[in-house]
This record gives C-alpha cells, sequence and structure tokens, in this order.
C-alpha cells in the first residue's frame, strides 16, 4: 500500500490536529477514545506504507536535498531527471516548484 504524497500529507493533518485536540482541556473521556484510535489508525497506516516500502525513505531524501539546493550544480540535463524522478514518486509538483524556481535563478546568474 503505497501512499501518495498528498496522501501521506492528509494522514499527517490528521495526526496533528488530534494532537493538538487532545492537548486541550475539557474533551470528553469518550472524545479523548475516539482520537485516539483515529491517531493510532493513522500511525498505522504510514507504518504500514513504510513496511511495504522500504526504499520510500531514500526517495523521500531526494526531494529533501532538492529543497535544500544540493543539486543546483548539476547541469540542466542531470537536474531535469532528477525532477522527473521526484514528481513520479510524490506524484505532485508544488513541494519542487521552488527548488526549480531557486535553481533557475542561479542559473542565470551565473
Amino acid at each position: 500500500m503505497a501512499l501518495s504524497f498528498s496522501e501521506k500529507r492528509k494522514i499527517q493533518a490528521i495526526i496533528e490536529s488530534k494532537l493538538k485536540a487532545l492537548g486541550e482541556s475539557g474533551v470528553s473521556f469518550s472524545a479523548k477514545r475516539a482520537m485516539q484510535k483515529e491517531l493510532e489508525d493513522a500511525f498505522a497506516k504510514l507504518n504500514a506504507a513504510i513496511d511495504l516500502n522500504p526504499d520510500t525513505a531514500q526517495q523521500n531524501q531526494k526531494l529533501a536535498d532538492l529543497i535544500a539546493g544540493k543539486f543546483n550544480n548539476e547541469q540542466p540535463d542531470v537536474f531535469l531527471k532528477i525532477i522527473k524522478q521526484i514528481s513520479d514518486e510524490i506524484q505532485s509538483v508544488d513541494p519542487i516548484k521552488e527548488p526549480t524556481i531557486t535553481y533557475i535563478e542561479l542559473k542565470k546568474a551565473a
């Protein structure tokens, strides 16, 4: 069960909101139990995805490296191949827009 980038983000948002809600006062015991169950389910989905696709961490590392600017010294054809690999993996272009703009600005200035 490989999760797309958007699915992972949705699960992360669920986890974040439930953790915040659990920290608030005045929540009934039954509501807390329900939130804990939802948290447990969300973490289980993430763990199952990691277990079934162990090289996801390496692929996500490429995205992290792109955002950090580690590919800014690459030639344009190599940079485009890296962008293609990342966009195929995450099935989105939103996280790669800003690093690509930075790359283009650096190459234009050089």
